[in-house]
């Protein structure tokens, strides 16, 4: 799922000249095709979620369609300020894809673990989720 992803960004990026990647640390390799063809299009935040949705509003603002990636519950329950306040209350088109949900990192502990995640997220206004 994640190649197919990854290809399916690189295929997008190549059609849309607005599509921008912001990765948290995570995904390096997966992506290294769509960085060879985009080098100004990818931002690596660092392991910074709460930033990475910051500077994907901020890019959105500035005409671009920004896709943030990471861990589940990294990208969404430790961000919600960041995507209510900078991407759904401001109405900015920010794509958030979130990896490894419910008890994919299980071996890492609840820290890694994404149930409530989708629930939360539905309290928002302009928000649209797909599982």
């Amino acid at each position: 799922m994640r190649n197919a992803f990854a290809d399916e960004l690189l295929k997008q990026s190549k059609i849309r000249n607005d599509i921008v990647l912001v990765a948290a640390d995570i995904g390096n390799r997966l992506f290294d095709r769509f960085k060879e063809a985009n080098p100004d299009k990818f931002y690596n935040a660092g392991v910074a979620e709460a930033n990475a949705i910051g500077m994907a509003a901020g890019l959105s603002m500035g005409g671009f369609k920004p896709v943030v990636y990471s861990i589940a519950t990294f990208i969404t329950a430790r961000c919600f300020e960041q995507i209510k306040v900078d991407v759904c209350y401001n109405g900015n088109p920010v794509i958030i894809v979130g990896v490894g949900a419910g008890y994919s990192y299980a071996g890492n502990g609840a820290t890694h673990h994404s149930f409530e995640d989708m629930a939360i997220l539905r309290s928002l206004p302009e928000i649209s989720i797909v599982s």
